[in-house]
């Protein structure tokens, strides 16, 4: 095959590389019927199936999503993300398809028939494997593996993702297509129907890479070039990444962790906010020369990005520790909130860390209860606006709380997972009432991603919910590094996360069994 084809101890004062948080910070201011399936985490999705005749059939998608504290952080939410499989669950499987009346099913190439489920283990009409290829799914930066990224072959070029916010439903596949995901490790093997020119497809949430490969009979492997994430967007080369935007806080330098994953495209809003007590070094991404509240009071300039970073101090603070009063944190505006939650109901991702997180409390109250900096639980989003800001930093030991990261964080080396400063904490996660993609009426229990373990007792410390057709991503933590040091496991883990609520609504059917 020619493959050649393109708790920790209470600190009471932040650690140096964290910032100083002395002074106020200011805010950073034919026949198909097609019929789609959608869920909400833990609740049970809806079976329905695209059907030819009484057979059942699956088209490959018109393009396909990804599936989380700095990389973790990050990573937990591009792995929304989403891609990051975030809200429904890192063993769901996903793609894209942004309008099933506009995509066609996919040719087979010879036009071999239908597998009949009815036929049990029958193999008549079941395409024979010609071959395989191997290989493996790795970030943009080369080296971090992507777990559960969808890996296809297609005869033709898959629509363009869609790029700005949007509903992104799923479809189904089958056994019979040229499909695999790849392991907690980024490997995969994917089955070869039909020998020739065909793309290959490699995705997670709007991260997606296409390249054309010539295939033959037997095993072959991929050019790692080929299934690498690709680092910006490249429509011409077949590379989509999702369109991210970012507000400058004061603290948690999510930019320098982005551009340590290997993103070279992503969008400042906010630097040095208005009032900020030091100067901000410009850091990586591309200057819009808007304002922080440009972004987060607008619903238009929010629409156009299928994620939303907010990381620390986003709505600035207040420093009151010399009356002995701690930091006070600042909330968003009833504008910026009806913007916010316009935005995660049109299918954004939007993504919160800790001195920021009255975006969550006020704009979806309920889902999460915050301990003030007392430790008192804080009954409703009406009581100690902003108290929930600690006085200092802590560094905590990391539980993780889903399955997928677990498997993922033990390939990558990262067993033992220090969170390192946690400027919040969460008490609990609750069951709350919500809409699912579709309008219907359902109740949304948030997933718990990473706890944190204090006094021998466990409390959130990721969290992601949906709402319609986005989703929400909450971390009591830092996701930051610095531009110098390696990655942070957190910051891995962000990666993972952020991929995994990045996926579409719905679920696909297993991938054929290995060989």
């Amino acid at each position: 095959m020619d493959m050649s084809g393109e708790a920790s101890p209470f600190r009471g004062a932040p650690r140096p590389r964290f910032g100083d948080r002395s002074g106020v910070a200011s805010p950073g201011a034919g026949g198909f019927n097609l019929e789609k399936q959608a869920h909400l985490t833990h609740r049970v999705p809806v079976d329905r199936a695209c059907v030819r005749g009484a057979k059942p059939s699956y088209r490959l998608p018109m393009s396909t999503t990804l599936p989380w504290t700095s990389a973790l952080g990050l990573a937990v939410f591009l792995t929304a993300s989403g891609a990051l499989a975030v809200a429904c669950g890192s063993a769901s499987q996903r793609v894209f398809d942004d309008d099933a009346s506009t995509n066609p099913l996919l040719p087979t190439g010879d036009g071999s028939g239908i597998f009949d489920p009815a036929d049990g283990n029958a193999e008549a009409g079941k395409p024979v494997a010609q071959g395989y290829v191997s290989g493996k799914v790795v970030a943009p930066e080369g080296t971090v593996p992507i777990s559960q990224a969808l890996v296809y072959l297609t005869d033709r070029m898959p629509d363009p993702i869609p790029a700005k916010a949007y509903c992104d439903t799923c479809v189904k596949l089958s056994a019979l297509d040229g499909y695999g995901y790849s392991k907690p490790d980024g490997t995969f093997e994917i089955p070869i129907y039909k020998t020739g020119k065909q793309f290959l497809v490699v995705q997670k949430g709007q991260f997606r890479r296409i390249r054309e490969v010539n295939l033959t009979t037997g095993d072959q492997r991929a050019d790692p070039q080929q299934t690498r994430l690709p680092s910006k967007n490249d429509a011409a080369a077949g590379d989509t990444i999702p369109k991210i935007a970012m507000v400058v806080g004061g603290y948690d330098h999510i930019d320098e962790t982005m551009k340590k994953l290997g993103l070279e495209e992503f969008y400042r809003y906010g630097d040095t906010p208005p009032g900020f007590p030091i100067p901000i070094p410009s850091g990586p991404g591309i200057k819009t020369g808007k304002s922080g509240s440009d972004l987060m009071g607008s619903d238009a300039e929010l629409s156009q990005n299928h994620i939303v970073l907010l990381p620390c101090a986003a709505f600035g603070y207040d420093d009151r520790q010399s009356q002995g009063g701690g930091f006070v944190c600042n909330g968003p505006t009833s504008g910026q909130k009806a913007a916010f939650r316009s935005y995660v109901d049109g299918g954004g991702k939007l993504y919160v860390t800790d001195f920021s997180y009255e975006a969550v409390r006020q704009t979806w109250p309920g889902f999460i209860t915050w301990f003030d900096a007392g430790m008192r639980p804080l009954p409703d989003n009406a009581t100690g606006m902003g108290t929930a800001c600690r006085g200092g930093a802590e560094d905590t030991q990391g539980v993780v709380g889903d399955p997928g990261l677990g498997a993922w964080m033990s390939a990558i080396g990262h067993s033992n997972v220090t969170l390192e400063a946690s400027w919040s904490r969460m008490q609990k996660v609750n069951p709350q009432p919500g809409v699912d993609a579709t309008g219907k009426a359902v109740t949304i229990t948030p997933k718990v991603w990473m706890s944190s373990q204090v006094g021998g007792q466990s409390y959130p410390a990721t969290v992601s919910f949906e709402q319609k057709c986005g989703r929400v991503l909450m971390s009591s933590y830092h996701c930051e590094g610095d531009s110098g040091a390696g990655l942070l496991a957190q910051e891995k883990a962000l990666l993972y996360i952020l991929l995994e609520v990045g996926v579409c609504v719905g679920e696909l059917p297993p991938p054929p069994p290995p060989r």
